[in-house]
Parts: structure tokens; C-alpha cells; sequence
């Protein structure tokens, strides 16, 4: 598929490469990327040989945030045009509140390899991924605070869950710039690697969690896991248990007890 602002590329392992694609603009967000970016996750969910997402930016850059050129010359955030009924009743469905909401609902793998600065929206892509690796020379700028709002892309109901309450508060409102390392070291990433590695490293990432757990498996363990946030013990003990029920009738449950018999490696049938 053909898209104005993102390029994607799906290799024969069913990784699926996805660049944000906007140098000239710094690949900042805009409307039609956004509706881009929801129509390629969709199609990934759908499509059964789509395995692991990985999300990048061309260039130098991972995502530059919003249009900050143009909001100072509005002299206020930017919203979409014309919102619909449902975006008004439902915001977490319209713009960047829905990338980063569809993101963190893909029921497959998602990895940020953030290559360059990830600032204010660009940083809510990111947390919407399940892991999140950086280059060494990129930034992370929360920043939304010294622009006098507050991050509304869903990055602020998600970061207390990636990395604690304390953390999240002191990073967003003093909306301070982190180096590769300073993310690292409020486990905002889980590691660091050299610029020229960083593609390879999310490929071994995603090939891991391909070639060791069938996709049925995979799916139903991010579903349980991500309904099981927030809820009573109990409660995420029941959907782990549904969720079991449900991979131990598959075939790949028994392959997967075959080969680990047969010392040999298993083969997927997705089903």
C-alpha cells in the first residue's frame, strides 16, 4: 500500500517495518499522516502474515511532535478541522489520541526504534509501543508543559504504567529534554545502541518473539497482559485464565510441546 507520509516495507518473517516519513517537515504529525498511521496498524491486525511491528523515522529524526511552527502562528495547539460527532463523544478516536490508543490495542508486537529525537507527540508514539530501544544520539523531549498544555496524545495515561508515578510527574512537568541514556535510566527505553545498530537491534527483537512464540500465543498474551492493567488481582488472574483456554486448543500449543520434546525448532502454523 501507498501512503504520503509513512513508507512501509514487510519482509518474508512478517516484520513490518513502518518509517515516519516527513524530513522537510521534520516528521512532525500532521492530520493525514495520523490517518495513515491508523490505517497501516489496522491493515497490520488484519493481515495474519504481519507478525512484529517496528516504527522509525527517516532521517535523523524519530517524530519532531506537532506543527510548532504553525501553532505559534495560530497561537494555539492544533486540533483537526471539523471534528466529528463521535471524535466529540469519544476523543481517544480522533488524531493522535487514536495512533497512540490503536498502537497500544495492536494485538501484535510493536517496537519503537527511536533513531533520533522524539519530541512531544513523537514521544507518545513511542510509549504506545510494547518496547521501545533508542539510538545514542537520540532525545526525548516530554515537553508539552513549557508549550503552557498538557500531553493529550495518551502518552499521560500511559507513562505512570511505563515507568511509575514519581518519574512520570517530574519528567512531564518540568518537560524536560532526557538524553538516550537519561531515558534509559528512568526505564523509559530498555536499551541504548549504536546509531548504525539500532535497525538491526529491533529486527533481532522482533525475530525473537517470531521464531520462540507462536502468533496466536503472542496476541493473546499482550491482550491479557494490557487488560490486566489497572484491574483488581483478581480480575487480570481471570482474563489470563480465558486467555489460556484459548492458546492451549491451538495447534501451535502442541507444536510448540513437540519440538521443545524433539529438541528441534518449531514451525508456526498460526493456528
Amino acid at each position: 500500500m501507498s501512503y504520503q507520509y509513512i513508507r512501509v516495507e514487510q519482509d518474508d518473517h512478517g516484520v513490518v517495518l513502518l518509517t515516519i516519513d516527513d524530513p522537510a517537515a521534520k516528521n512532525a504529525v500532521n492530520w493525514a499522516m495520523n490517518a495513515e498511521l491508523v490505517q497501516e496498524f489496522e491493515r497490520i491486525e488484519r493481515d495474519p502474515t504481519a507478525r512484529a511491528l517496528i516504527i522509525t523515522g527517516s532521517g535523523t529524526i524519530f517524530c519532531s511532535g506537532g506543527n510548532i511552527r504553525r501553532m505559534t502562528a495560530e497561537g494555539k495547539s492544533l486540533e483537526p478541522p471539523d471534528p466529528t460527532l463521535r471524535e466529540e463523544l469519544f476523543p481517544f478516536e480522533a488524531d493522535i489520541r487514536k495512533v497512540v490508543v490503536d498502537l497500544r490495542r495492536l494485538s501484535k508486537p510493536a517496537i519503537a526504534a527511536v533513531n533520533g529525537p522524539a519530541i512531544g507527540s513523537g514521544i507518545g508514539i513511542a510509549a504506545g509501543c510494547d518496547i521501545r530501544i533508542a539510538s545514542a544520539r537520540s532525545r526525548f523531549g516530554w515537553v508539552f508543559t513549557r508549550r503552557g498544555i498538557v500531553p493529550d496524545d495518551a502518552s499521560l495515561a500511559l507513562m505512570p504504567q511505563l515507568i511509575g508515578y514519581a518519574k512520570a510527574y517530574e519528567w512531564g512537568v518540568t518537560g524536560r529534554t532526557l538524553t538516550a541514556d537519561q531515558a534509559r535510566d528512568i526505564g523509559f527505553v530498555s536499551e541504548v545502541v549504536e546509531p548504525e545498530r539500532l535497525l538491526e537491534r529491533a529486527r533481532a527483537l522482533a525475530m525473537e518473539i517470531i521464531v520462540n512464540v507462536p502468533p496466536i500465543t503472542a496476541q493473546a498474551f499482550k491482550l491479557a497482559l494490557t487488560e490486566a492493567l489497572g484491574r483488581p488481582l483478581e480480575d487480570g488472574v481471570r482474563i489470563a485464565e480465558r486467555a489460556q483456554r484459548v492458546v492451549r486448543e491451538t495447534r501451535d500449543h502442541h507444536e510448540a510441546l513437540k519440538a521443545y520434546a524433539e529438541k528441534r525448532p518449531p514451525v508456526w502454523q498460526g493456528r
